[in-house]
């Protein structure tokens, strides 16, 4: 049998196969920008972004690359309004305040969506140089772009107080953004990776998660999933209290912090991968190499042993992390699946 490509590991880790392997894959697009010659130049130079990340990858040896994030939908839509400080915004945030600002939405173009276009393109370079990694690329889905647009606080507000108005609203960037889901996986997109921090326990109750928010994630990670995407949904924050719902909504694997690893293992570990959870801030950038071996190591045996786990910080790595707290995080990953022995 021939050996197995390293997108072959990961799309059967993320169907909870056993592969002998444990990936390693930290949210690094901020990082790679931050260590690039080229810094924030690589946001709009799809050649220059292309070579931070392919640059990153190859110099830590951890796996996957990062295509960068598309919050397309909420800039098309909104850019050109008033916001709530009666500014004229550029990316559409905090712009519908009332249910009359709906009408004043503009009708989402996907022939002029310049972040769809930027991201298609960056997957066509990462493509080129690295075949065989696979490419994660990062979006919003629709209760998370309804929250942008009405702002954070907005939005809450009207979950109690006009329930039809939150609805409304998310039902109308639905399709705009599967249309721009599909574009993204069809130009080469493996993975999309869909971080919800404004939805989770944190920011509103299970209940409201239950009204406003989870109708629209079956719908919407189906869609996904039968355009050919694998799906990463990373519950960042609190989610201890909607784990049972997040995981029936159909994701392939949560990216988790702030849980119980080992008990959402055996809780959930039959139906839903999972990634995570190094302290992106206190471990990986604040720690020594040891303590992020450890604390790696840890949730290796956790959470590996029968597949369908990948390692990774709880969140986005910061820029200034330490090159050696990197390396020892890929370090023990091995060091795990020599102690597993191929039951990973």
């Amino acid at each position: 049998m021939s050996e197995l490509s390293k997108r072959e590991k990961i799309f059967l880790t993320l169907s909870r196969k056993q592969t002998g392997y444990i990936p390693v894959i930290p949210s690094a697009t901020s990082f790679a920008i931050t260590n690039s010659p080229y810094g924030a130049e690589c946001r709009k130079d799809s050649q220059k972004f292309a070579e931070a990340m392919v640059s990153a990858r190859r110099y830590f040896g951890y796996d996957a690359l990062w295509a960068g994030l598309f919050q397309g939908v909420t800039s098309c839509m909104g850019q050109g309004l008033e916001d709530k400080n009666g500014k004229i915004s550029q990316s559409g945030d905090g712009t519908i305040q009332k249910p009359e600002d709906l009408k004043k939405l503009r009708p989402f173009n996907i022939e002029k969506c310049v972040q769809l276009h930027f991201i298609k393109e960056n997957i066509r370079l990462l493509k080129q140089e690295e075949p065989e990694e696979p490419i994660i690329a990062i979006m919003d889905n629709p209760s998370m772009v309804a929250s942008a647009l009405m702002d954070g606080g907005n939005y809450y507000y009207h979950l109690v107080h006009n329930p039809a108005f939150v609805h409304e609203l998310t039902e109308m960037v639905f399709e705009p953004l599967t249309l721009c889901a599909q574009e993204i996986i069809a130009a080469g997109a493996d993975i999309l990776w869909l971080p919800l921090p404004t939805i989770g326990g944190t920011c509103i109750s299970r209940q409201h998660y239950q009204e406003f928010c989870m109708p629209y994630n079956k719908r919407f990670n189906q869609k996904i999933i039968q355009a050919g995407g694998k799906l990463i949904i990373h519950t960042c924050g609190n989610w201890n209290d909607r784990f049972d719902l997040v995981t029936t909504e159909g994701a392939h694997c949560l990216h988790i912090a702030e849980a119980d690893l080992g008990m959402l293992k055996k809780t959930y570990g039959n139906t839903t991968a999972l990634m995570g959870q190094i302290p992106s801030v206190f471990t990986m950038m604040l720690a020594d190499p040891k303590q992020v071996f450890a604390q790696s190591l840890a949730d290796c045996l956790a959470a590996a042993e029968g597949g369908g786990f990948i390692l990774s910080p709880d969140c986005g790595m910061p820029g200034k992390t330490p090159a050696e707290n990197i390396k020892a995080m890929v370090a023990a990953a091995k060091e795990a699946e020599r102690i597993l022995a191929g039951k990973c």
